[in-house]
């Protein structure tokens, strides 16, 4: 696990329960001081210090626990969150190739799954770290106030691993397959939300019903047979630690009739003693109680793979990030020798490729889907980093620049823009929150959409998608183009501008994007020829690499030139 705060939060939280340990002798002995002093007969001994021994060694173990639970809550916390941020980034590095997984996997996982860590990152791993040094601490302790009881004690310490580990395998087996039925209906689920629609329209939603609990029912069953495994696995664990506690009491009472052993000795000894099985227990509890936690872990760390291809998880290169952004507009964009790989694709996305988009030059990339257009445009905005190779603006990497400072720069329209659930103003201003009414009319007249605001019941001021008026995907399309005309950037990221958009409408749209482009570099990925007439040059990504291509045909593909592509020109082999 990539995480540091975890390693962080376990060592300090092991080194705090190992203080709360001795505080654990300390009270022992000043008890059975204590204790040994009232009985008849007894030399009372120093009672004040033995007093003040126990009331400080409360303390420091009330302080020890205080300061326990903070670092866990903050540790689990941070490590969470952390853990989300490398989801996303990997999710984002896979989009392109469609390996990122469904949106039901991510959600279950991101949400409800590692909030289950709360247990296995704050209290389940420092409790194994301190069930392996707190007992054998304890057991030596009691060695010294009597052998022979330490001597029982380390016996009885050596068959709890022996039964924790056989009940714990069965618990973790039954663990994985509840997450597994959390998984299923959390991606069932996600599945009937999206086709609601078509399954109400084909009233094949009491189907649907039907699987729902049916899934349901699974998982309650799942749930009460982890539950139950659990609950037998603590009732073996305490009928172990209190037979230990029984086999050192016995003998130990013997010898004290005996006189072979003193009287504080025994108390403190017997007082110690449940002390010592305490961190087996509780990590043995806590393990089944993070079983959820630890599947969905599993689960996390397969999404994001090894390396962490997003680029979110590494460490900052120092503090080397630039404020001082080169512009675009007057420095060159390129990607030098870049490669970039996605776990589980035998082949790269990226091999190579070389690209440079000069000052104030529109580049049009084509190619069939898949080849990695998208991810390229990804590239551009920092969104993920090369496996190897560099983006560079400017002869500056991209990786040494300040990212939200970079993206200010930046104006992107992705393939498959989203809405917001407010209004179509506030939409709007995504791009220009000072915008005025007329400019936001002006822009959905320049993107092909100049009776929207009109058609709509409330103008600018409707409410748009969830818990609004729904709209199609060439509106969506129209009112993301009217956000682009309406941000003025340095650099323009455009992924499939005019999809979903009539002949007439994208006709509009290209007058639009030919006015807004003017003097700006821009990277446009399309496959309609009409886009196409924007560019100053034209390339084709195949096989990993930018090659020189002919401007679109009708039917949107696009031809090759026999001559390799110029080092000017920036569209390398």
């Amino acid at each position: 696990m990539q995480l540091p705060v975890v390693r962080r939060t376990v060592t300090a939280s092991a080194a705090v329960g190992l203080v709360s340990t001795a505080t654990v002798v300390v009270q022992a002995v000043a008890l059975a001081h204590l204790l040994a002093g009232a009985m008849p007969g007894a030399h009372p001994g120093d009672r004040l210090t033995a007093f003040v021994a126990l009331g400080a060694a409360a303390a420091v173990r009330g302080l020890a626990a205080l300061v326990g639970e903070t670092l866990a809550h903050l540790g689990a916390t941070k490590a969470k969150a952390d853990l989300r941020a490398q989801l996303v980034g990997a999710a984002l590095a896979r989009a392109p190739s469609g390996d990122a997984g469904g949106p039901g996997d991510l959600a279950t996982v991101a949400g409800r799954g590692l909030d289950a860590l709360d247990v296995y990152i704050g209290r389940c791993l420092p409790d194994l770290v301190l069930a392996v040094v707190a007992p054998l601490a304890l057991a030596v302790a009691v060695g010294v106030l009597d052998w022979i009881s330490g001597v029982i004690v380390v016996t009885a310490i050596v068959l709890f691993p022996v039964f924790g580990a056989l009940v714990g395998r069965a618990s973790l087996a039954l663990a994985g397959n509840r997450w597994r039925q959390v998984e299923g209906l959390g991606r069932h689920i996600t599945d009937v939300f999206e086709g609601l629609p078509i399954l109400r329209a084909f009233d094949r939603t009491a189907e649907q019903r039907r699987r729902i609990e049916t899934a349901g029912e699974a998982l309650r069953e799942a749930s009460l047979s982890t539950l139950r495994t659990a609950f037998l696995s603590a009732l073996v664990l305490d009928t172990l630690a209190s037979v230990s506690v029984a086999l050192l009491a016995v003998p130990l009472g013997l010898r004290l009739l005996n006189g072979t052993v003193g009287l504080p000795a025994a108390l403190a000894v017997l007082i110690v003693a449940p002390e010592v099985f305490l961190p087996l227990r509780r990590a043995s509890a806590e393990f089944h109680e993070s079983t959820e936690g630890l599947a969905a872990l599993g689960q996390a760390m397969a999404l994001i793979g090894p390396g962490d291809p997003s680029g979110v998880g590494r460490a900052p290169r120092g503090e080397r990030r630039l404020r001082e952004i080169p512009d675009p507009v007057r420095v060159p964009v390129e990607l030098r020798a870049v490669r970039f790989e996605v776990t589980g694709r035998h082949d790269p996305i990226l091999d190579g490729a070389d690209l440079t988009i000069a000052p104030g030059e529109t580049v049009v990339v084509v190619g069939p889907n898949g080849t990695g257009k998208s991810t390229v445009a990804a590239l551009l905005l920092g969104f993920v980093q090369p496996s190897r190779g560099a983006v560079t603006v400017g002869g500056v990497d991209l990786a040494d620049l300040d990212p939200a400072s970079w993206r200010e720069r930046v104006t992107y329209l992705p393939e498959r823009p989203a809405l917001l659930g407010r209004t179509l103003a506030e939409n709007l201003r995504l791009a220009d929150p000072e915008a005025s009414e007329e400019a936001l009319v002006a822009a959905l007249v320049a993107a092909g959409a100049p009776d929207l605001a009109g058609d709509l019941p409330s103008g600018l001021a409707t409410r748009l998608g969830a818990g609004g008026r729904p709209v199609s995907s060439g509106e969506l399309q129209r009112i993301a183009l009217a956000r682009t005309l309406l941000r003025r950037g340095s650099l323009y990221v455009l992924d499939e501008p005019t999809v979903h958009l009539d002949a007439a409408t994208e006709a509009t749209v290209v007058t639009g994007l030919r006015r807004v482009l003017e003097g700006r570099s821009a990277f446009i990925v399309t496959h309609r020829p009409a886009v196409a007439d924007l560019a100053d040059r034209v390339v084709r990504l195949s096989g990993g690499r930018f090659v020189p291509a002919e401007l679109l045909a009708p039917n949107g593909t696009a031809g090759t030139s026999p001559e390799p592509a110029a080092a000017g020109a920036g569209a390398g082999q």
